[in-house]
């Protein structure tokens, strides 16, 4: 495992120059990056590790007769879609919306952070466990 600390330079994405840059670490978490700064454009952001090309289909494609969201199968699941597929059991995740009302128990797809299962909800806001950790977004 790489071993990062504040002040280094490394090779990362950028977001506003639409490649890979030369980033400066600003801040750690865990001895990860949590952000940099584009030694190019001079904009801060957290920090994206290169992503390697793969070829996958997207997590979610739309049933042509019933109109529904089917999940589609991976070449190699991950430990975490293996458990979250069968904690599922047939309940069909709803794309998130801001203007949707989540209850706790409810099957969220994220644009971002993908399969999620809403965890608690406090007020106009509910707690969802993603492959990434525990979030907290808006809900109605």
């Amino acid at each position: 495992m790489k071993t990062y600390y504040a002040g280094m330079d490394i090779d990362a994405p950028c977001g506003r120059c639409k490649g890979e840059t030369q980033h400066q670490v600003l801040s750690l978490t865990n001895g990860v990056p949590d952000n940099l700064i584009c030694a190019n454009c001079k904009s801060v952001h957290k920090f994206r590790p290169a992503r390697t090309r793969v070829e996958s289909s997207p997590r979610v494609s739309r049933g042509a007769a019933t109109g529904g969201l089917k999940p589609r199968a991976s070449a190699s699941p991950s430990r975490f879609q293996e458990l979250m597929t069968q904690e599922q059991a047939g309940s069909v995740a709803k794309p998130y919306s801001i203007q949707s009302r989540w209850d706790e128990g409810d099957w969220m797809d994220h644009p971002s952070f993908g399969l999620g299962k809403v965890q608690k909800r406090i007020a106009k806001k509910v707690d969802v466990l993603f492959r990434d950790g525990l979030k907290t977004l808006i809900s109605a």
